[in-house]
């Protein structure tokens, strides 16, 4: 295996093979290798495809060559969908999810299934029945989730870009924990027909990438109108950013106790913003319940939970966790109404989230409220509060790695800030995010942690 290798993105990696420099198989090998290697100390991959074919089917798409990750709660053929679930360990899906059949013909290859949380309800990635998976920027520590294997095999350099699915910011909280970008869509933009639900009208599925432009490549293949899938929507996007976009800031963060040293780099990264050309803008967060909205989106999770494992919480419910257990438990203890109030919620925060964007671009705020914690220490409450803003306004948010204001001579482990957009906006955050990327001269940094797992 080559770090120099791997540790370049896509778009760097696509040239090398147009080139001939390598070949598409010869690079699907060293990430098959890379996975085999990393997978005892990471567990990113509940499944590796062992397969040498690493040849999707359009050889000259512009994604040839792309070994790709994949959560597994997303249907991929001859890999099991097990949703991190023990129910589900054996699972073979029939055919490819609508998404994957997309970027197969484009010409992406799937390295393997990704580790989660358990059922996706959970951000740590604590998993009872795969193991747990961990930060590669310090072992024992949490990816995030749900979609942990994902990040930490982008953030890991096992695969150059790799799918989650972010139903209150499950691609978003491992981008921001591992260090890497990730994508979540608007409402309806993504097909979401393949994939196991977690909250229907609340998931997504996005990309992680260690760069902007990787984002950019594979985002086309992946929007789609699919006309068999009930949440698939015919979108309408606008392709660039405003030259002179309006970023509203929150200037409250000290209410939602966040940890100090984010509000710290969130602070200063807002210089790079302003060095751009965008204005900043301050409006109050806490006009959002986000306490009320974490109980409401956990309640609808919980209850389409129920309806998708019903046969199995009927008649093998010793084989979910006690965790799961506890969670898909708590709905009998609701009424109806309970049910309607929470979906209420989600309506109230489209009309907060559209009211805060009649006075700018975009909403500019912190990913997590901490970063990175001990996989044994107390998992907050909070993680989610800032992610779930875009789920309930059915909104499109991108995670971005934050400059850090940390000395060199001290580590300090990664977290983001987000870009949210109105409806139909996707492609003007990555063009944002593109032109911020250029401005700081960002790459990602392969430490000596990530290093020494290669070695």
């Amino acid at each position: 295996m080559d770090l120099s290798l791997l540790s370049l993105d896509f778009t760097a990696l696509s040239k090398l093979i147009s080139q001939g420099q390598i070949s598409a198989a010869e690079l699907f090998a060293q990430h098959q290798q890379a996975a085999v290697k990393l997978n005892p100390a990471l567990n990113a991959f509940i499944n590796i495809n062992t397969s040498k074919n690493s040849e999707g089917p359009n050889l000259t798409g512009a994604l040839h060559g792309l070994a790709l990750g994949v959560k597994d709660n997303i249907d991929v053929s001859d890999l099991p969908t097990t949703a991190g679930l023990e129910i589900r360990r054996h699972h073979l899906p029939d055919n490819d999810a609508f998404v994957i059949s997309q970027l197969k013909q484009a010409g992406s290859a799937i390295v393997g299934k990704l580790n989660m949380h358990e059922g996706a309800l959970g951000a740590s990635n604590h998993n009872a029945h795969f193991g747990h998976c961990y930060n590669p920027h310090q072992l024992g520590y949490t990816p995030g989730g749900s979609s942990g294997g994902s990040g930490a095999a982008v953030a890991a350099c096992i695969v150059p870009i790799a799918l989650g699915t972010d139903t209150m910011g499950s691609v978003r909280i491992p981008a921001s924990y591992c260090g890497v970008f990730g994508l979540k869509p608007s409402r309806g933009a993504v097909s979401n027909r393949g994939s196991v639900p977690c909250g229907k009208v609340l998931d997504s599925i996005g990309p992680l990438a260690r760069s902007v432009r990787d984002l950019q490549l594979i985002y086309p293949y992946m929007v789609a109108y699919d006309a068999a899938s009930i949440s698939s929507e015919r979108m309408v996007f606008t392709p660039y950013a405003p030259k002179k976009p309006v970023l509203l800031v929150p200037d409250d963060l000290q209410a939602f106790n966040v940890d100090a040293s984010i509000i710290s780099d969130f602070n200063a990264n807002l210089a790079a913003w302003q060095d751009l050309g965008c204005e900043i803008r301050y409006f109050q967060l806490a006009d959002f319940d986000t306490t009320k909205a974490r109980r409401a989106g956990l309640l609808i999770c919980e209850a389409d939970m129920r309806i998708e494992y019903a046969a199995e919480w009927k008649n093998k419910r010793e084989l979910f966790s006690n965790y799961l257990s506890a969670l898909l438990s708590f709905i009998d203890t609701k009424s109806a109404l309970d049910l309607t109030k929470a979906h209420d919620v989600v309506t109230l925060a489209k009309l907060q989230a559209r009211s805060w964007l009649e006075q700018g671009d975009y909403l500019l705020l912190p990913t997590t409220l901490q970063r990175a914690f001990n996989m044994q220490d107390a998992i907050p409450a909070n993680q989610a509060d800032f992610t779930s803003i875009a789920n309930f306004a059915g909104l499109p948010a991108l995670s971005l790695p934050m400059l850090s204001s940390a000395s060199t001579s001290s580590f300090q482990l990664p977290a983001g800030m987000q870009l949210v957009g109105k409806v139909g906006s996707d492609f003007e955050l990555l063009d944002l995010a593109a032109k911020w990327q250029q401005l700081t001269d960002y790459n990602y940094n392969v430490n000596s942690a990530i290093k020494a797992l290669y070695q």
